[in-house]
């Protein structure tokens, strides 16, 4: 579940980062242009993943620790898209290989 919460996380905020006039078109995911031409649906698409995942992660943790780890998850997740993306290091493989790698750990380790 809470590899489930941050895929969507990391969707959302890659969705609000798309639209963004400062953002340097990088096509490491191929949807950028279309998140660029489409920035309202974009906006509205990525509005909603977040308040879903805002959701799981009070239904899955409470009110609280549910509000408080979305923002961790958020923050770590905005970091890692601000910081990578630029650099062209974010893309479908190394996102695949980390949100595989997570779903593992969760699966096997807890």
């Amino acid at each position: 579940m809470v590899t489930f919460i941050s895929l969507l996380i990391f969707i959302s905020f890659y969705l609000f980062y798309g639209t963004s006039k400062k953002m340097v078109v990088i096509h490491s995911f191929g949807m950028e242009k279309w998140i660029g031409e489409h920035a309202s649906t974009s906006k509205f698409i990525g509005s909603a993943l977040m308040i879903i995942s805002l959701g799981l992660s009070c239904y899955q943790w409470g009110w609280g620790s549910g509000v408080f780890t979305f923002s961790i998850i958020l923050m770590t997740l905005a970091n890692l898209v601000i910081l990578l993306a630029p650099l062209q290091l974010l893309n479908y493989r190394t996102s695949f290989i980390a949100f595989t790698l997570s779903l593992i750990f969760e699966l096997f380790l807890f």
